[in-house]
């Protein structure tokens, strides 16, 4: 059997991964899946809203690939979300134990099997070659990669970490859910640790495969998102025709059936790409200093500024990086 597609991307939260996810998903042979790694336990046990509009339980796509897997979902769906917290963040911590990861992954091979299982219903109900998963958590893609058959490719987004920190504050209803949720806010010391955390296992996970990993920055997509579409294109295996979607900056959405991410990911009919440059002046002096200090060692080596009035770095020193940087391949 040939093996799947799956592009992941990765990395740390508000990055903009769920537009980028939703741009891949208007072309004829991409999926937009979205963060495949809730899909349990908000798809199915919260009863998150698809981005069709439905419930996911009850969407044409995911109760379809849930049925031809079980005619249980609860009871599926209550043993994946116990089998991934098996393999939770504070895991990975744990890996440098010899044999460790070895063992917990034969405890828990039947999540990564399940989601295989899973991704080939869509897949091939859809006829589509590239399932996009933007889950982001690094250690989910891990589980994935050593646990399936898919062919996984990891695409590092990441974004300029007081961007990040000041998406964390903002407060937001989660529009995925009927209970009005209120989006997971984060201090930006919180945000910090999560951004070194998520960037940093990133690399070390993947950073040697280079036929599987690709890095790119979000403002550089932004940048050039016709130049940057037709690399991660080539990155997945499946080409594509930015012209095809792309009017200038802008893009009408279809009809999509993004499981979970951000809210927005329900009843868009367009998304204008641009920067999105608001927390230069929203952040305050305190927060502004405590993300600039706290991501200082990834602030320099994604090439941002010290100083958020400077330019970016235009390139990134393949010597220091040592993977492929989409925006100047």
């Amino acid at each position: 059997m040939t093996r799947r597609t799956v592009l992941y991307i990765g990395g740390t939260g508000r990055t903009g991964s769920t537009m980028v996810d939703q741009l891949l998903g208007q072309f004829d042979t991409y999926f937009s899946g979205g963060e495949m790694a809730f899909f349990w336990s908000r798809g199915i046990e919260a009863g998150a809203i698809c981005a069709c509009g439905e419930p996911v339980r009850t969407c044409s796509v995911w109760s379809h690939a849930v049925e031809t897997i079980t005619d249980d979902p609860d009871g599926l769906a209550a043993q994946m979300v116990a089998l991934r917290r098996r393999f939770w963040s504070p895991h990975v911590f744990a890996m440098i134990i010899p044999g460790f990861a070895r063992r917990r992954m034969r405890e828990i091979a039947e999540l990564p099997r399940t989601i295989e299982r899973l991704y080939d219903d869509v897949i091939a109900t859809r006829d589509i070659k590239v399932f996009i998963d933007s889950s982001k958590e690094p250690h989910y893609s891990y589980i994935l990669r050593e646990g399936s058959d898919l062919d996984l490719r990891f695409l590092h987004l990441v974004r300029d970490p007081r961007a990040v920190g000041r998406s964390w504050q903002r407060r937001k209803t989660e529009a995925g859910l009927t209970t009005n949720e209120i989006m997971e806010q984060r201090s930006s010391p919180m945000a910090s640790a999560y951004y070194m955390f998520s960037n940093i296992v990133s690399e070390i996970f993947w950073g040697s495969r280079a036929r599987q990993y690709a890095f790119l920055r979000y403002e550089d997509f932004v940048a050039d998102p016709a130049g940057i579409l037709t690399s991660i294109g080539e990155f997945a295996g499946s080409p594509i025709d930015p012209n095809s979607v792309l009017d200038g900056t802008s893009f009408a959405i279809g009809q999509m059936h993004t499981s979970w991410g951000n809210p927005s990911r329900v009843g868009r009919t367009s998304i204008t790409i641009r920067q999105d440059d608001a927390w230069r002046t929203e952040l305050s002096r305190c927060d502004l200093v405590l993300l600039t200090l706290l991501n200082l060692p990834l602030l320099l080596r994604y090439g941002y500024p010290i100083r958020p009035s400077r330019p970016r770095r235009r390139t990134l020193r393949s010597r220091r990086l040592r993977q492929a940087d989409l925006a100047h391949r």
